[in-house]
């Protein structure tokens, strides 16, 4: 059965704002933001009355992107991150599925640990952090719940995400790029994301996994995503390697070598690679210039 209603929390944020932008015609899209913003609703995950006062009727798709999600932070304002994170969001899952909602829960690869071998969805979990931590107790709250699915995200590519982001301005700027190595992961396109978490609301009972893997096909270091970018548009980057300190991955696995042929039956075709992806957003982005 297709939803009738999509909504999407944290309709503000780089996953947020491109899920809402992508909702098919025929479904009504409803978005969220923990401010006020003209056409969004108001949505403070860590403010109970603001999840109750949601509109939820039987058979919506709540995309639940929102989250403190910097590492570092959920360290360092730890109750603060754990009141959004896991009560705030285990509340509002919770007042979905009690209305009659369904609930895909953008989780993260961290949960796994540190695997250096490729592993599915059957591996154990070791969370390697304070946010993977969090993004775990909430999945094991609702495991077997059939109204809910955990989507794992392994790092997600744009023009738009940060590390990109650093990386154009370096180049721009015409300044070497510090790029911490060995740092690896499966990294996946955003539009791979949207389109897998889309499909997976429109086939939820098609797809009996609760958990999925969102990955890309090949698990690459930071060098390799740079080259990647300097091979598609970033033509001018001059980067230099650095092995960062061992603080940087207290809250950060080293390798995360996730696959998922899960993820590739929802697609209906394999996930794109970095370099795909990155020869795609630069065609997307000469285009729109041109439109300009």
């Amino acid at each position: 059965m297709v939803a009738s209603r999509y909504i999407v929390i944290g309709g503000h944020g780089y996953l947020g704002a491109k899920l809402y932008a992508s909702i098919p015609d025929g479904i009504i899209g409803l978005r969220t933001a923990s401010s006020p913003s003209e056409g969004f609703l108001r949505l403070r995950l860590e403010v109970r009355q603001d999840g109750a006062d949601l509109p939820i009727n039987d058979g919506d798709v709540v995309f639940l992107t929102a989250a403190i999600s910097a590492p570092d932070i959920c360290v360092r304002e730890h109750d603060r991150a754990w009141a959004v994170n896991v009560t705030g969001t285990t509340e509002l899952i919770e007042n979905v599925i009690a209305r009659g909602g369904r609930v895909i829960f953008f989780s993260s690869d961290t949960i796994y640990g540190e695997h250096v071998d490729e592993f599915e969805e059957r591996a154990s979990c070791n969370p390697a952090g304070e946010y993977a931590v969090m993004k775990y107790e909430v999945e094991q709250r609702f495991a077997g719940n059939p109204s809910f699915k955990a989507i794992r995200l392994s790092y997600v590519y744009s023009r738009e995400d940060k590390f990109s982001r650093y990386l154009a301005g370096c180049a721009e700027r015409n300044e070497e790029a510090d790029l911490f190595h060995p740092f690896f992961r499966a990294i996946v396109h955003r539009d791979d994301v949207v389109t897998g978490a889309l499909k997976l609301a429109e086939r939820w009972d098609e797809m009996p996994e609760q958990v999925i893997n969102f990955g890309g096909p090949k698990v690459i270091s930071r060098i390799d995503f740079a080259e990647c970018l300097r091979e598609a548009y970033l033509h001018d980057l001059r980067f230099k390697v650095t092995e960062p300190g061992p603080d940087f991955f207290k809250n950060r696995p080293r390798v995360i070598s996730m696959i998922s042929p899960v993820f590739a039956r929802l697609l209906g075709r394999p996930p794109r690679t970095l370099c795909e992806a990155a020869r795609l957003e630069s065609a997307s982005f000469s285009n729109s210039e041109r439109v300009l």
